[in-house]
């Protein structure tokens, strides 16, 4: 049997407003306590498209709600959450759909534009259909993240059923805990608990539903082609997409010891090298092709100066970052800003050799 060797990755803008939730509630530093204890560096909640560890985001739900000993905090954080279109470009696409059953069966077959893992479907129970999130199996657990999911399904029902709707009943993936109760009184919805995914229950009239109002302004334009070309490191073949995914993200904080990314990974050091090493990858490739592609970025549109670039993508000095730059470039940095900076245009011709070519496999885009 072959073994799956991808970390389950999603995008940041699934945590949706839970960095401002626990900073009312708790403060601007146990926000920054809360990611820098799960590794994930606080400069991604600017960056909400970037492909995050799924087992991050849910230790991050878990820690929040137990800092606060609230146990609805994450179907709270779920019914703060924008409606379908804070998903970016994929929440938009499913959100025009003329009806209630159309918008599910978008989202359903473009999930893979959010998340790498797991999956949306809708599925029979009687004369009920049931639209539900299945996502990987974790040993950790997955409570609140698995609760923040229902808000966002609700509040794109009700563009459709009107904002009174209710489920028939909702399913959640865990066993029932002893606080259920205080989830139970929260909703006023009948909950099945220890079902394969979160998801709500139709009556089968409810998917014919047209939308209640028009969708929002714009998102009556998004394509599939959008869609797809949105989809999260689509080309490069694991377990190197993922483990270029996690560099990505810890770049924001200009992080790049194998050890953390490992550690994110859910993996040794030495089983990582060994993954990596059956693809005909290093780290060293996953690191170099990473920061080439933020370097790009920063120096493209940005006016930092060229040290502080160096500093965020983890170089000692400006001297390594310069030479590194020159050897995939074959040109200094300030140069390729005069060139390329913001408000130019792009030269013809400019270099590209083998390495532009892995940065992009790797999913990273400039």
């Amino acid at each position: 049997m072959a073994i799956d060797r991808s970390v389950p990755l999603v995008r940041a803008n699934g945590l949706g407003p839970l960095p401002a939730v626990l900073e009312q509630r708790a403060g601007e530093r146990a926000l920054w306590s809360t990611f820098e204890q799960e590794g994930l560096p606080v400069a991604v909640l600017g960056a909400p498209q970037t492909p995050v560890p799924l087992g991050s985001m849910i230790a991050v739900f878990e820690r929040c709600a137990r800092l606060l000993g609230d146990r609805t905090f994450g179907v709270d954080v779920g019914f703060e959450m924008a409606k379908a279109w804070g998903y970016g470009v994929w929440g938009m696409y499913g959100a025009a759909a003329p009806t209630l059953g159309q918008a599910i069966e978008r989202y359903c077959r473009t999930f893979r534009a959010h998340a790498v893992s797991g999956r949306l479907e809708l599925v029979q129970r009687g004369v009920h259909q049931v639209w539900r999130c299945v996502g990987p199996p974790f040993s950790l657990p997955a409570i609140q993240h698995a609760d923040h999911l229902i808000g966002p399904m609700i509040l794109i029902a009700r563009e459709y059923l009107g904002s009174r709707w209710t489920p028939k009943w909702i399913e959640v993936s865990y066993p029932r805990d002893a606080d259920a109760h205080l989830l139970e009184d929260r909703l006023q919805i009948p909950i099945r608990y220890g079902h394969g995914g979160t998801g709500l229950a139709f009556a089968a009239e409810d998917l014919l539903a047209p939308r209640v109002r028009g969708p929002a302004k714009g998102s009556d334009v998004v394509t599939l082609r959008e869609v797809v070309a949105d989809l999260v490191l689509s080309r490069a073949s694991e377990p190197a997409r993922s483990v270029s995914a996690i560099v990505a993200l810890r770049l924001l904080d200009g992080q790049t010891d194998i050890d953390g990314t490992a550690r994110m990974a859910g993996a040794s050091v030495r089983h990582l090298q060994r993954m990596l090493g059956q693809e005909g990858y290093t780290y060293r490739e996953v690191i170099d092709a990473a920061r080439r592609a933020r370097a790009l970025s920063l120096l493209r549109e940005s006016e930092r100066p060229i040290l502080e670039v160096a500093m965020l993508l983890g170089y000692e000095d400006h001297a390594s970052f310069s030479r590194a730059f020159r050897r995939w470039m074959g040109c200094t940095p300030s140069e390729f800003r005069a060139a390329h900076g913001a408000g130019r245009e792009p030269l013809i011709g400019a270099p590209e050799g083998p390495e532009e070519a892995s940065a992009a496999e790797a999913g990273f885009g400039s």
